[in-house]
């Protein structure tokens, strides 16, 4: 009687280790899940108490590009523990950048063929989206997001405003590229005017030029014109509000004195700038 206790008293714990988890059972090894950015499975055996070794696992295949501006891929793995005990998954965290072009340069008409392309007012960056290995309450990974400004860094094509308008053009077409890339971030569109506060049409401007324009302003006021032609409109509307008045004549006499005492050539597009 005793022993055939003994017997099914062995018997038992035998099915009893059967049906507990491998580890558990004290199994020799553990399948770890290894899933990567886009939820695809591939399985990993290892030895119960072993580390865990993913140097095998082409991150660099993880990589995709959303869009013309878009690029997705790998950047961590989510934790896990240092020796495998049981059966766990991995999953492979991404880094998603979008670069994005939020303002385009406010200077689009230019008066003078020399100089750099002015790119004031341009605004690129490039937004940064980040898996970690975090979980929210939902038990999923919490994704960051940061922007960062990139436009000190991008080149516009052309840069030199002799090389947009050679040969009297005047108009051409810029180009913004973000760095490394050779795909434009921006494309705009930009003039010369030559001729501005020249009213006259002498080739040069003076104070006379000012003193045309308070006329033409004066004129206008009293209802003596209704109005100017386009080519008056161009070179007299110096501040680019859309009318004529004291305050374009007060600029071309500043102007004037500013090229009567800067020893050098001064540039509309300098001097209104500043």
């Amino acid at each position: 009687m005793n022993k055939g206790r003994l017997i099914s008293f062995a018997a038992a714990l035998s099915l009893a280790a059967a049906a507990l988890p491998c580890d558990a059972a004290g199994a020799d090894t553990h399948t770890v899940t290894v899933r990567d950015i886009n939820g695809n499975e591939t399985y990993i055996t290892v030895d119960h108490g072993d580390s865990l070794d993913l140097s095998g696992i082409d991150v660099s295949a993880m990589t995709e590009h959303i869009d013309d501006y878009t690029q997705k891929g790998f950047s961590s793995w989510s934790s896990y523990p240092d020796v495998i005990t049981e059966d766990i998954t991995v999953q492979a965290l991404y880094v998603q950048m979008t670069i994005s072009c939020d303002s385009e340069p406010a200077k689009t008409e230019y008066f003078y063929d020399k100089g750099s392309i002015i790119t004031d007012g341009l605004e690129v960056s490039i937004t940064v989206l980040r898996q970690t290995p975090e979980l929210n309450d939902q038990g999923e990974y919490i994704v960051t997001s940061t922007i960062v400004p990139i436009e000190s860094k991008c080149t516009s094509i052309p840069s030199l405003a002799d090389e947009a308008f050679a040969g009297g053009r005047t108009s051409a077409t810029v180009y913004i590229y973000p760095p490394g890339s050779k795909r434009a971030i921006c494309i705009y569109d930009i003039s010369c005017f030559r001729e501005l506060g020249d009213i006259d049409g002498n080739g040069k401007v003076d104070a006379s030029d000012a003193a045309k324009i308070l006329i033409m302003y004066a004129d206008i006021s009293t209802g003596k014109v209704d109005g100017f032609s386009e080519d008056a409109e161009l070179r007299g509307d110096i501040d680019r509000n859309g009318k004529i008045d004291a305050s374009d004549a007060a600029l071309v006499l500043k102007y004037y004195a500013a090229l009567s005492t800067s020893g050098s050539f001064l540039s509309w597009d300098d001097f209104l700038r500043k």
